[in-house]
């Protein structure tokens, strides 16, 4: 990964979301991050609970949603060599873009998961149920844990996907959960949009 992906503390969200030009690969749920040298700012005003200092937090190691019954591991995901972040390896646990803030930092950390599988359901299968004011946990390495609170849940076309307000700064600790979702594409296997989640941090 190239080393303007990874500095650490609050910053993180603004140089890599206005750095990094490459796609999220996650059976065809990818959302593009900005291109490069792109400035992004986010739609919404954060709540008091969610403005901040910079500050350094741990790494997240698991999401609990319980209004969804999610309780699943939270593996890092990295940008290989052809600027590609890979779908997370099962459909039980979700993936963390490491490129972006920790969950409880300042900017928009990001969480990727399948809503399915030729299997059946995956860990994002019942995302779309989410209501604004559910919490959101997401336990972290040092034994802390981010709560974070829903604020709305939209469904873009992924030919239209909302960059700028997905990966754009944002002044406090902010939460955006993604998956697939809408029609079906039986002849290229893959969903024709994207569910987005977002939330505030409460504490």
């Amino acid at each position: 990964m190239p080393a303007d992906l990874q500095p650490s503390g609050g910053g993180r969200a603004r140089r890599a979301a206005t750095t990094v030009a490459l796609f999220a690969l996650l059976t065809a749920c990818g959302p593009a991050l900005p291109p490069r040298g792109e400035v992004t700012t986010a739609e919404s005003a954060p709540s008091a609970a969610s403005a901040q200092p910079d500050v350094q937090a741990a790494a997240p190691v698991r999401l609990r949603i319980p209004d969804i019954g999610v309780d699943a591991p939270v593996a890092p995901l990295d940008v290989g060599e052809d600027n590609v972040l890979p779908a997370p390896d099962t459909n039980e646990g979700t993936g963390w873009w490491r490129g972006g803030p920790e969950p409880g930092e300042r900017g928009p950390a990001v969480i990727a998961g399948h809503v399915d599988s030729y299997q059946g359901p995956a860990v994002f299968f019942r995302i779309a149920e989410l209501e604004p004011g559910q919490r959101i946990h997401v336990d972290r390495s040092d034994g802390t844990t981010a709560v974070f609170v829903t604020t709305r849940l939209e469904r873009h076309a992924k030919d239209a996907f909302p960059t700028e307000v997905v990966y754009g700064d944002t002044p406090g600790a902010e939460l955006r959960l993604i998956t697939c979702g809408g029609e079906f594409d039986t002849a290229d296997r893959r969903y024709l949009d994207n569910i987005i989640v977002y939330a505030m941090l409460e504490r």
